[in-house]
Order: C-alpha cells, then sequence, then structure tokens
C-alpha cells in the first residue's frame, strides 16, 4: 500500500514537473531565450492561435517517438541549456546560424503527434497528397520544419532586436 502510494504520488510530482518546464513562461524565463519567446507568441502555433490550441516548447522541440526518448533528450537538453545560460554564458551563441539548422532542434515526432491525420487526409486533398507524398514515402531527406516555417514568427527581427544586431551586421 505504501509502495504503491509512493509509486502515485512520484509520478504525479514527475509528470507536473514535465508540465511545468514545459511552456514559453519557463523556457522563456532565460535571458538568451526572450526573443524565441517573444515570437512565439505571435506566431500561429503559440500565442496567436485562431483554434485555441498552443503548442508548448517541449511539443517542437522534444522528440514524441517514445516516452524514453522524450524524458532523455528533455534531461539532456534542459541541463545543457542551464549550463550554457548560467554557466558557460549564452553571449556568443550565434542564434543565426542555429536557424539555418532549425531541423535539428524541431522533431517531426511534435508536428506529427498534432497534425496526426497528415498522410490520411493528405490523400484526400490532392495539393496536399503531392506536396507530402515523398516525406511519407520515405523518398526525401526534408523534415517537416525545412518546408514549413512555423513557431517562431519573426525570429529573425526578435533576434537581431534583442542583441542589437543591425542589418549590416546581420549581412557578414
Amino acid at each position: 500500500m505504501v509502495f504503491s502510494l509512493f509509486v502515485v504520488l512520484s509520478w504525479m510530482g514527475t509528470d507536473y514537473a514535465l508540465h511545468a518546464t514545459s511552456d514559453q513562461q519557463f523556457c522563456g524565463s532565460c535571458h538568451s531565450m526572450k526573443p524565441m519567446q517573444a515570437s512565439y507568441l505571435e506566431d500561429k502555433h503559440g500565442g496567436r492561435s485562431t483554434k485555441g490550441i498552443q503548442a508548448l516548447c517541449t511539443d517542437c522541440h522534444l522528440p514524441h517517438d517514445n516516452y524514453i526518448s522524450y524524458l532523455y533528450m528533455k534531461a539532456k537538453s534542459g541541463a545543457w541549456d542551464v549550463w550554457k545560460e548560467f554557466v558557460l554564458g549564452a553571449e556568443d551563441v550565434d542564434w543565426h546560424a542555429k536557424r539555418a539548422r532549425a531541423n535539428e532542434y524541431v522533431y517531426d515526432s511534435g508536428c506529427l503527434k498534432c497534425h496526426n491525420n497528415l498522410q490520411s487526409g493528405s490523400e484526400i486533398s490532392n495539393k496536399q497528397f503531392v506536396a507530402h507524398k515523398p516525406y511519407f514515402l520515405g523518398t526525401t531527406e526534408k523534415s517537416c520544419i525545412d518546408c514549413h516555417s512555423v513557431g517562431h514568427k519573426n525570429l529573425e527581427q526578435k533576434i537581431n532586436t534583442h542583441f542589437g544586431i543591425t542589418a549590416s551586421m546581420a549581412k557578414q
């Protein structure tokens, strides 16, 4: 009985902690994440959702293929982010270079978690079917984020403004 209660309370605590550390308020509490938070709040997957559904940061930036992978990457990336922000310093992060490699930080399994009927829905819509056929057949290396620029509206502008980067500096 005591063991069962311990397991249930541990699970509830873990679940609470996972949710409490998954949204833009938590992620945006670090100085270096302020531009990402601001652009997320302007995006249709974030604060400007017309459907009442908002993706959490972890919905896109963690894998959803299995629970173990999700927990491992949450712990790994969370530990690195804290270490980088508070110990090493995040002033030297090249956010524009990271944006160019967005497919390393956005997981298709997160997209497909919400867009779970994309394959069957695409078969109904000829335009969607043609566009997504290579993806579902596995004949393309492209990920969702390679074709769909979502999640952070006007991110480049927000990064430049936050870090004081002028247009001429950004082009170098």
